[in-house]
C-alpha cells in the first residue's frame, strides 16, 4: 500500500485548522485529526463535515428500468452484429455487380416507360 507524503509549513497547518474549527464543531486535535485523514485540504473536511459529497467523485446514475432494458437490447444487437460481420464479411465484387444489374433494370424499365 502506498501512501502519499506530503510537506506542509506549521503556519499552513494552523491556518486549516483555526478555518476547520471556525466553521465545524471540531476540536483543536479533532480538526488536525480531520485535516490528516484529508490531506490538508480544509475544503474536504468541511465539506465531510456537511455531507456534501465530493464533486471529484464520481456519481452513479440511477437509471430506469425501461433505460436498462434497451440498453441491454442495443449491446446484444451490437454484439450480434459484430460476429455476423466476422462471420460473413462484405464482398465488393458482388455488391459491384449488384448495383451494374440494377442499373441496367432501371435502364430497360425506363426504355418500356417511353
Amino acid at each position: 500500500m502506498s501512501e502519499k507524503i506530503s510537506f506542509f509549513s506549521k503556519d499552513d497547518v494552523e491556518n486549516h485548522v483555526s478555518l476547520v474549527v471556525s466553521q465545524t464543531n471540531y476540536t483543536h486535535d479533532e480538526a488536525i485529526e480531520k485535516l490528516k485523514l484529508f490531506n490538508c485540504d480544509p475544503m474536504k473536511v468541511i465539506r465531510d463535515y456537511m455531507g456534501i459529497p465530493d464533486p471529484s467523485q464520481k456519481q452513479i446514475k440511477v437509471k430506469s428500468v425501461n433505460q436498462e432494458i434497451f440498453k441491454q437490447i442495443r449491446t446484444t444487437l451490437e454484439v450480434s452484429e459484430k460476429a455476423h460481420r466476422e462471420k460473413n464479411p462484405i464482398n465488393i465484387d458482388q455488391v459491384v455487380q449488384n448495383f451494374m444489374e440494377f442499373e441496367e433494370l432501371n435502364k430497360h424499365k425506363n426504355k418500356q416507360i417511353e
